[in-house]
């Protein structure tokens, strides 16, 4: 069931390959069948979402539908530790070339394109985090959990406090796309903390791309940057 590109984020950080977790067969974060409850979510008309909930612990599973069947590309796992509020955006007068401006990342694709600059412009102020976040997004991360319009409550008590937050930068990023829907994974330093992986699907909705789910996975083997 795994596709042949297939990557595995554990929840420290790790990032394993399908020949990899072949071989050592890692450990899954949830694993009795009866402690979690499961979401799951199309996406366009070749990517489907299944989440797995257990307390604290979370588990996103991106399936493509490949020509013979649907194959598992993408797992991310995550632990909510301390709870550290966050924004998601630009505020104030930061200085943001990267990812505002520009990012370490080429196109192969005018799709691959097109989900860049929508995460792009998220990253660059709320309004159009707002207009790039779907209402029903819900972030997971090491740094705990959080919808929309938590964020949201967030960005507006730090505009109104004077406070200058820049968004973290992009050091590697790889899309996949499926038409209508595509996933990134993307490699980013935290300004204060260890930096994390981040595994985002997007789908084109009325023209416009948006972040319909998100995992922040903290590389846990580093010292903070």
């Amino acid at each position: 069931m795994l596709d042949a590109e297939f990557t595995w984020v554990t929840q420290a950080g790790v990032v394993l390959s399908r020949a990899s977790v072949l071989s050592l067969m890692p450990k899954p974060a949830i694993l009795d069948a009866g402690s979690y409850t499961l979401e799951a979510h199309r996406y366009g008309t070749s990517l489907a979402v299944v989440q797995r909930h257990s307390g604290s612990t979370h588990a996103l599973n991106v399936w493509v539908k490949r020509p013979d069947r649907w194959k598992l590309l993408h797992t991310a796992e995550v632990v909510e530790g301390e709870r550290v509020v966050y924004g998601g955006t630009l505020i104030g007068r930061a200085p943001c070339i990267n990812p505002c401006e520009t990012v370490p990342f080429v196109p192969a694709t005018p799709t691959e394109g097109a989900v860049m600059a929508a995460w792009q412009a998220q990253q660059s102020g709320p309004e159009l985090w707002a207009r790039h976040v779907p209402d029903d997004n819900v972030a997971r991360t090491s740094n705990g959990t959080y919808t929309k319009s938590e964020r949201m409550a967030v960005q507006l008590l730090q505009s109104q406090s004077g406070a200058t937050v820049a968004p973290s930068p992009l050091f590697w990023a790889r899309i996949w796309e499926f038409g209508d829907s595509a996933l990134m994974v993307a490699l980013q330093p935290r300004a204060v903390g260890k930096p994390f992986w981040g595994s985002r699907v997007f789908e084109l909705r009325e023209g416009t791309w948006v972040m319909a789910e998100a995992y922040q996975v903290t590389i846990q083997d580093v010292p903070p940057f």
